[in-house]
């Protein structure tokens, strides 16, 4: 039994939100809301992070930008090191430059 096995193609799956409705509720139908964790902008300069709402860096003055944590193609997770989606071979480095 192997504890490496990649679930990141179940997180968008209904069968997942309604075993949790389930679980949280003890009712079958309850539909529990799942928020998603926004990610703060980081500089595209120094990469220091910042606030939502913030639009240049506080420290060098370079334009604030979110991370991409999904692919643009497929939608699937990514980490922030990838250069191509593991899934559909879509350029992320091109995607995060624009």
């Amino acid at each position: 039994m192997g504890s490496n096995i990649d679930l990141r193609k179940f997180q968008e799956s209904d069968k997942i939100q309604d075993a949790f409705s389930k679980i949280v509720s003890g009712k079958t139908g309850y539909k529990t809301v799942l928020e998603r964790k926004k990610v703060p902008p980081k500089c595209i300069k120094c990469g220091r992070g910042g606030d939502e709402d913030q639009k240049f860096c506080s420290q060098c003055g370079g334009k604030m930008k979110v991370p991409l944590t999904n692919c643009p193609g497929c939608k699937k997770s990514i980490d922030e090191i990838e250069r191509f989606c593991t899934e559909c071979g879509h350029n992320l480095s091109s995607a995060r430059a624009s």
